[in-house]
């Protein structure tokens, strides 16, 4: 066999396992090969000396903002997804049915990345950076458009995200929205689209309470922003996890970081810490007044700061990996180093660090870790590589 790369020596994270062993890794043809059989050498440029470095399954960015032509929030997926050892990332919800359209093809087919994306259940998407946000009205909810908008798109939509805060709902519609979104979720479900409920939760109005949303959630659905800070928390008020927060994820509802600038805290992680309450996805919720500007910068920042809260690397390699990809249903195709699957792979330098790290809310702390991007691999492609690696 003829091989294209050989990646030698380095800590190879199985991310099914969580576990870290030396190896070397061989791509042929776009995807992780079998090692030779014989003692046959590779040299030249083709090998790439790994040792003492981590290497680990192309970054998966679950939640990120990505329309970058046809919204105001939107970042540039080139620059914040292969740089920083990102191979597949998903959108957030930008779009609605009237304008996915326009994003697909002036975004998502051009991105180096696997790129995907949730559908916002209201018809023109995401309008965050405007006073008004998008009205969340259930009742101009358009469940034909959002299932014809699934039936052209069904291998990049993988889900329909519903935004419950203040700002979307006002005081009038309460709960409804969401129960709305869910009955629609389902629907697409039956008819064998991949399509879980993508929650944001933000500062909620007075009429709708944590319990309330986390109990119309089941197996699979997600829920952005769970450490956030503002109005009602998952916490009570002794610190605790909410009953309602800790039945959800029995169910299966998973517990996406979505880091982004203003939906977290240090208190808010660390008191998650204690409580054994970690997020089963870490993603970025970069936008364009955020990408590399602390205290959002980019994933890897997410991951840097997870870790000074007290997580454990192993949970954050799989948070950005295995778990996002089962989260998205492309488990078959990222998120994961194994032969036969497609050479998607980032090389990471993981340093020790003390670099004093801030929120939003003013709040410090001292880190303990840099995730440092070496070398960014996409379908066998080196795609990126620092110039001292």
């Amino acid at each position: 066999m003829k091989y294209d790369f050989l990646i030698k020596g380095g800590q190879v994270f199985d991310s099914e396992k969580g576990i870290f062993s030396v190896q070397d890794l061989y791509v042929s043809g776009g995807r992780v090969a079998a090692a030779p059989l014989g003692n046959e050498e590779i040299k030249g440029n083709t090998v790439i000396d790994a040792a003492g470095k981590y290497v680990v399954p192309g970054l998966i960015d679950e939640h990120l903002h990505l329309d970058l032509y046809g919204s105001m929030i939107g970042v540039n997926g080139d620059l914040m997804c292969i740089p920083n050892g990102i191979t597949s990332a998903c959108d957030g919800g930008t779009c609605g049915a009237s304008n996915f359209r326009q994003f697909y093809n002036s975004n998502i087919v051009r991105y180096e990345a696997s790129t995907y994306s949730y559908l916002n259940v209201q018809t023109f998407g995401n309008k965050s950076l405007c006073i008004h946000e998008e009205d969340h009205d259930p009742k101009d909810f358009r469940p034909d458009l959002i299932e014809s908008t699934f039936a052209k798109y069904p291998e990049v939509l993988r889900g329909l995200k519903v935004r419950m805060c203040l700002g979307t709902l006002g005081n009038e519609q309460g709960i409804a929205p969401l129960v709305r979104a869910k009955e629609i979720s389902e629907d697409l479900k039956a008819k064998g689209y991949h399509c879980p409920l993508v929650v944001h939760y933000d500062n909620l109005p007075d009429n709708v309470k944590v319990a309330d949303l986390f109990n119309v959630l089941g197996k699979g659905d997600i829920v952005a922003h769970v450490f956030q800070v503002k109005r009602e928390t998952i916490f009570d008020t002794d610190g605790k996890i909410k009953n309602a927060v800790l039945k959800a994820r029995e169910r299966g509802v998973l517990m996406d970081d979505c880091h982004g600038r203003v939906h977290w805290s240090f208190p808010s992680l660390c008191k998650a810490v204690k409580n054994g309450f970690y997020p089963d996805v870490i993603s970025s919720d970069a936008v364009r007044i955020s990408e590399y500007v602390r205290p959002g910068f980019s994933l890897l920042f997410a991951m840097t700061v997870q870790s000074a809260a007290g997580m454990s690397l192993d949970n954050i390699l799989k948070a950005v990996t295995i778990n996002p990809a089962k989260a998205l249903g492309i488990e078959d195709k990222a998120g994961i180093i194994k032969e036969g699957y497609p050479a998607d792979i980032a090389i990471l330098d993981i340093q020790d660090s003390d670099m004093q790290l801030s929120d939003n809310y003013g709040n410090f702390v001292k880190g303990n870790k840099l995730f440092i991007p070496l070398l960014t691999m996409k379908a066998g492609r080196v795609a990126f590589r620092q110039i001292f690696f």
